[in-house]
């Protein structure tokens, strides 16, 4: 008997799209120590932000649009019982022009078609202010020109810690519940504390925001209601930056996390905002992130008791939505059309790139598109006669896409500039100038560094990040070396977010006048348009920034981590023991008898090391450091006991987090040498096993069952 060795090999995963889709329940001997336990599945994204026709490249691979997006979630709840449809906010704003030029209704149209369930608030929900917010999700006119009539949302969305100075209540309503399988879930939502500083100030006018022992505490007091009423399942849908990396997860969301009671019923933060992955958990909640534009999905598994409400067992798995083999959604497909078609403009191209024209590293660095945007703003006329300005100052956070590789058309370019902003001119002294840079380098609330470097024009300037803030600037000086006058008046350039003070821009509120001007996406297509003559569109680094000790770390983009599956892990233990044994199929559900790891999966079972769940293997899923050690623990003779297995887990920061059917078979494998932590205490049961990872593993498995 032979079969391919699938080790290390990902095309499985692309090649089968019904496997890959597949993000079944179960796992090995997962069966919950409560048979009647009801399985539910929370399915969600965050961080949309309208990009309903935006390709992205993750690995090489082409990812994301809704069409793809909605083939993912719609296959994933149809292999489910129990499922519900989450979004957790920034699904609209800084969108795609296919959505933000009707005022982001296309995205609430396509979010009512796909029925979602529940939804929160981001940052950028505020971004046109409460009137339009208001509008997009009860229905109305919105105030923006007038032109567009909103539907309103079909599905409920929550928010806890956005207070009406006007009433001095909740927003929106803080909470819903949801039943589903017999069994009761309750969503409080909330968003980033940060949303003022990250909005014009016109954005959050008439709000206020909960400070973090307020937003506790009314965490706390729904999470009492909703006890209350029979709900002992909670969510909180919190829009608040996470991230999970070497297995310790941070961020405001673990802070929050950290802040509540260690036995209180939030059972799972969904985080957002930074576009970052996190799973992973903290204080016995578990948090869970999936990058952002439609990239990625979670499935947060949740195994329920009926009759108290209780979550007896918590997972999630976060999934890369490759276009490779899967089928585009029509409906999705028919929401972009019916935009397209009403703004042919959106398809004409404008010029052509070489794909050199990024935002790589704008946070901390001088990059090729913040010095073509830049140079653009400076150029704009603002009707008084004056020509170009001084300067010109573009914050790294409104640059939202790169130049893209060949033809450029207008929907690109508006997919970089989406906020719609007005254009400012203001006229501001040299030691101005020299206090907004010194505004660049900030400090989040625990002290670390929040830097969002301004992309400029008309100057260039040295600084030693090694030096307090404000000795950083050792040199500031025109594009021709003059220094910069510190008494001298200056005219600059900046979007009117910026001018308001955004992003802790301050001093521009303190400029001498101001003047309004022109839409910024206006002025940046038509500079294009003049200056490279439907050619090639050439942008480069020319050194007006440089920066001394300065960080080369970029923010962080979707990346697929190359994890092993669950029928790689089994064909690399059945090769290594070279087991031959059967013939016949495997007898799961979802093994097809032709698939490359039949045999192996066949192997296995024979032998006893798998047994599936609901007659399923789910061959395509991502193994877990629990599942792994599940299998390889039938391997070895003499088990620890339950005594000792529940002692050996308690010197583990994250002991309590493992399976029940999996305590023993890890702290086995602990107690012989073959598990170690995966970062110094802890033991991250449910996290991905990396190829090399699972190689060694087998590997000291297969040996210790030969000694």
């Amino acid at each position: 008997m032979s079969w391919k060795k699938v080790l290390g090999k990902s095309t499985i995963r692309v090649a089968t799209t019904a496997l890959l889709l597949s993000q079944l329940f179960g796992a090995v001997g997962s069966v919950s120590a409560a048979g009647n336990d009801v399985e539910v599945h929370l399915i969600g994204i965050n961080d949309l932000h309208g990009q309903l026709d935006t390709t992205s490249i993750v690995s090489d691979k082409k990812v994301g649009t809704a069409p793809i997006l909605a083939t993912y979630l719609k296959d994933a709840q149809a292999k489910y019982e129990n499922s519900l449809l989450f979004h957790n906010g920034d699904s609209v704003g800084a969108s795609a022009p296919v959505s933000s030029l009707d005022r982001d209704e296309p995205t609430m149209e396509w979010m009512n078609m796909m029925g979602f369930d529940v939804g929160s608030l981001g940052n950028h929900e505020f971004d046109q202010g409460i009137a339009a917010l208001k509008a997009q999700i009860f229905g109305g006119l919105d105030p923006k020109e007038g032109k567009v009539t909103h539907a309103g949302a079909k599905f409920d969305y929550v928010n806890a810690n956005v207070i009406e100075a006007s009433t001095g209540k909740p927003l929106i309503k803080p909470y819903v519940v949801k039943e589903v399988g017999g069994v009761k879930i309750g969503f409080i939502g909330l968003v980033t504390k940060a949303t003022p500083s990250k909005v014009s100030p016109a954005g959050t006018a008439g709000v206020r925001f909960l400070s973090a022992e307020e937003e506790v505490a009314a965490v706390n007091k729904y999470a009492k209601e909703l006890q209350d009423q029979g709900v002992e399942t909670i969510i909180v849908l919190a829009h608040d930056p996470a991230t999970t990396k070497e297995g310790v997860t941070t961020g405001e969301a673990a802070d929050l996390a950290k802040a509540l009671p260690a036995d209180s019923p939030v059972d799972v933060i969904v985080a957002g905002d930074n576009h970052a992955l996190a799973n992973g958990e903290v204080n016995g909640k578990l948090i869970v992130q999936a990058y952002s534009y439609g990239t990625a999905f979670e499935d947060i598994k949740l195994m329920i008791d009926p009759t108290t409400g209780d979550v007896t067992e918590k997972s999630a798995a976060v999934t890369t939505t490759f276009q490779d083999g899967v089928k585009e959604d029509p409906e999705s497909l028919a929401i972009i059309k019916k935009s397209l078609d009403k703004h042919p403009e959106l398809t004409n191209p404008v010029g052509t790139t070489d794909g050199s024209v990024t935002r790589t590293d704008a946070y901390n660095n001088e990059a090729p598109l913040g010095n073509l945007i830049a140079d653009a703003m400076r150029q704009a006329d603002f009707g008084d006669k004056a020509g170009a300005a001084d300067f010109a100052f573009m914050n790294p956070g409104g640059i939202r896409a790169d130049l893209p590789q060949g033809d450029v058309t207008f929907a690109d370019l508006a997919k970089i500039q989406p906020f719609g902003n007005t254009l400012v001119k203001l006229e501001l002294t040299g030691a101005q100038i020299q206090t907004l840079l010194q505004q660049q380098w900030g400090t989040n609330a625990d002290g670390t560094p929040n830097t969002k470097t301004l992309q400029i024009s008309g100057l260039k300037y040295t600084a030693d990040l090694n030096k307090p803030v404000a000795e950083r600037v050792t040199s500031l000086t025109l594009e021709d070396g003059t220094p910069i006058d510190p008494g001298k008046t200056y005219t600059a350039v900046v979007n009117n977010f910026m001018a308001a003070g955004g992003d802790n821009y301050k001093v521009l509120v303190d400029a001498k006048s101001s003047l309004a001007g022109p839409i910024d996406l206006d002025v940046f297509y038509q500079y294009i348009v003049d200056k490279f003559k439907g050619g090639a569109i050439q942008a480069k680094t020319e050194g007006r920034i440089t920066n001394l000790g300065a960080s080369t770390e970029q923010p962080e983009m979707p990346v697929t981590t190359e994890v092993i599956s669950r029928a790689e892990f089994v064909s690399a233990l059945v090769d290594m023991l070279k087991l031959n044994q059967v013939a016949a199929a495997p007898a799961f559900k979802d093994v097809a008898a032709d698939a490359a790891y039949a045999d192996a999966i066949a192997e296995a079972a024979h032998a006893g090391f798998i047994q599936g769940y609901g007659g399923n293997f789910n061959p395509d899923r991502d193994i877990t450091r629990e599942e792994a050690a599940t299998i390889l623990a039938k391997l070895l003779n003499n088990p620890v006991s339950d005594k000792n297995a529940a002692a050996i887990l308690a010197g583990f920061e994250d002991g309590k987090t493992v399976s029940a059917y999996a305590v023993k078979s890890m702290a086995t494998l602990i107690d012989k040498g073959i598990l170690n932590a995966a970062d110094k205490k802890w033991l991250q049961p449910k996290q991905g096993l990396s190829n090399s990872d699972a190689k060694a593993l087998i590997q000291k498995a297969v040996a210790a069952k030969a000694s």
